[in-house]
C-alpha cells in the first residue's frame, strides 16, 4: 500500500491512501485507503477503507471524485453533489434509503458516502428481466411517493436560498428539483445472500437542488424510463424504447406529467447525449458518435413520438 499526501486536484488511484475529513468536524481527519476505482465520463468513482470504529476492522465506503475521463476537475459539481446528497436525505429518508455523505475532500474533490450494496434498476434490466419485470411496478409507486415529499418540500431548511428555475408549464415554483432525479439512479439493495430486495429502494446522484415546478421533475423520471435500452447491448439499444414500460408507468405518474415538460426534457436528452463522446481514443469517440448520430436520434425520435401520442 503507498502512502500519499493529498494533492492537488490528483486523481485517486486503487491501493494509494488519502486524508478524509469528516464532515462533522470535532471528529477531524481519517485516513482512508482506496481499494477500488472506476473511471466514468464525468467522475472518478469506486470503494474504499475506512478505520471501524474502536479500531478493530475496518468499514467500506463509496467514493465520487468530480474528475472527468479528460482529467478535467469539476469543483462546482463537486458542491451540487454534497447540496443534493444533504438534502435528499433529509427530504426523502423516511420514504426511500439515500447513502449519507460522511466525509469529504476538498483538496481531491472527493466525496465519501455510506456504502450499500445496490442493484441498479437498469442492471437488473440487463442481469435479471424477470425479476426487474416483478420489481419494477412498486419501484414506480414508491417514486411517486419520492414525488409528493418533492412537492411539499416543508422539512428543508432555508429553502428560499435554492435557485428557480421559471418554466412555462406548471403552477408553483416551490417544488425541489435534483439535476440527476432519475430512475437510473435507483436500485434495490442486494442482501448477504446475493439476492434483491424489493421493497428496499435506493436513491443516489441526486447532484444540484433547485426548485421548479413539480411537472419538470416528473418528465425527468418518465423520460428516464424510456431510455433504460439506452447504450449496451446493441440489440436492446436498437429496439429503442420499451413502450411496454412507458404504459406502465404512465398510469401512476399521468397526474404529474405536462406534455411540454416531457418534450423539453427528451429534448435536453438529447443535447446532452451528443456530448457523450468521452471514449479513451479517437476510434472509440468516433463509433460513439456513429452510435448516437445513427441509433440514439432514431431511438429519440421513437420516444418523442410515443409521448406526443400518449401525454395530453
Amino acid at each position: 500500500m503507498t502512502q500519499v499526501v493529498n494533492r492537488q486536484h490528483d486523481p485517486i488511484e486503487q491501493g494509494s491512501e488519502y486524508l478524509v475529513d469528516h464532515r462533522q468536524s470535532p471528529f477531524g481527519q481519517v485516513s482512508l485507503q482506496c481499494t477500488r476505482v472506476q473511471q466514468r465520463n464525468w467522475t472518478r468513482v469506486g470503494l474504499g477503507r475506512l478505520p471501524a470504529a474502536g479500531g478493530v476492522g475496518h468499514t467500506t465506503v463509496f467514493l465520487k471524485q468530480n474528475i472527468d475521463r479528460g482529467g478535467r476537475s469539476h469543483p462546482d459539481h463537486w458542491l451540487y453533489e454534497q447540496a443534493g446528497a444533504d438534502i435528499a436525505h433529509q427530504l426523502l429518508k423516511d420514504i426511500v434509503r439515500v447513502p449519507q455523505l460522511r466525509y469529504q475532500s476538498e483538496s481531491l474533490l472527493l466525496n465519501v458516502y455510506e456504502y450499500i450494496d445496490v442493484v441498479t434498476i437498469d442492471e437488473l434490466l440487463r442481469s435479471d428481466p424477470a425479476a426487474f419485470d416483478q420489481c419494477f411496478d412498486n419501484v414506480i409507486r414508491n417514486m411517486v411517493e419520492v414525488l409528493e415529499a418533492m412537492r411539499r418540500p416543508f422539512s428543508v431548511p432555508h429553502l428560499e436560498t435554492l435557485p428557480v428555475k421559471s418554466r412555462p408549464y406548471g403552477g408553483s415554483s416551490t417544488a425541489i428539483n435534483f439535476k440527476g432525479f432519475e430512475i437510473r439512479n435507483a436500485g434495490l439493495v442486494r442482501a448477504d445472500t446475493g439476492a434483491i430486495e424489493p421493497a428496499n429502494l435506493v436513491m443516489f446522484d441526486f447532484v444540484r437542488p433547485y426548485r421548479a415546478p413539480i411537472e419538470e421533475a416528473a418528465a425527468k423520471l418518465f423520460v428516464s424510463v424510456g431510455l433504460l435500452n439506452w447504450g449496451k447491448p446493441l440489440g436492446r439499444f436498437m429496439k429503442g424504447p420499451d413502450t411496454a414500460l412507458l404504459e406502465r408507468a404512465l398510469r401512476p405518474l399521468h397526474s404529474y406529467l405536462d406534455r411540454q415538460a416531457v418534450l423539453e426534457e427528451i429534448d435536453l436528452q438529447r443535447r446532452f447525449r451528443t456530448r457523450e463522446f468521452q471514449g479513451s481514443g479517437n476510434l472509440e469517440r468516433t463509433l460513439k458518435r456513429l452510435g448516437i448520430d445513427i441509433l440514439g436520434r432514431r431511438y429519440l425520435h421513437k420516444l418523442r413520438h410515443w409521448c406526443e401520442r400518449h401525454i395530453a
